[in-house]
């Protein structure tokens, strides 16, 4: 089962586009397209919703990075972002691991993490692990 989830997340990360700023003006955005966009794992959770909660996980992690590069133009590293989704939707188990360099991104991202619903899910028999990292890289 395990196996199986960590192929379904590869599928969420994957659908998600992500951008990062080259030269002025232009930016480089890789993206992988999933479908349908909203079905239905084994375990009940619709994975569009999953995605859509990931993307807003991304937000944070991104908006923070900015901040952080004012001030550290040459900042990098990978920030790793853990939890379970419950069968009520609560996130259980949040953590946020990175470098020290990126320790001014946990306790946004973590807040974030632990706001987060994804609703009941009634066929759901057990929590979810979801593993996600984000790699950042300063723009050249």
């Amino acid at each position: 089962m395990r196996y199986y989830l960590v192929f379904v997340m590869a599928l969420v990360i994957a659908g998600t586009a992500f951008g990062q700023e080259n030269a002025a003006g232009e930016e480089e955005v890789t993206y992988a397209a999933v479908e349908p966009e909203d079905s239905v794992g084994p375990n009940g959770r619709d994975m569009g919703d999953i995605r859509v909660k990931i993307n807003e996980i991304k937000e944070v992690v991104q908006t923070d990075y900015e901040v952080l590069l004012e001030s550290d133009s040459e900042a990098s590293g990978t920030i790793t972002v853990s939890f379970s989704i419950t069968a009520e939707g609560a996130v259980a188990d949040a953590s946020v691991d990175c470098p020290e360099v990126l320790a001014t991104l946990q306790e946004d991202v973590l807040a974030k993490l632990e706001s987060l619903e994804f609703g009941v899910a009634p066929d759901q028999i057990e929590d979810i692990p979801v593993t996600v990292p984000f790699n950042l890289i300063p723009p050249q």
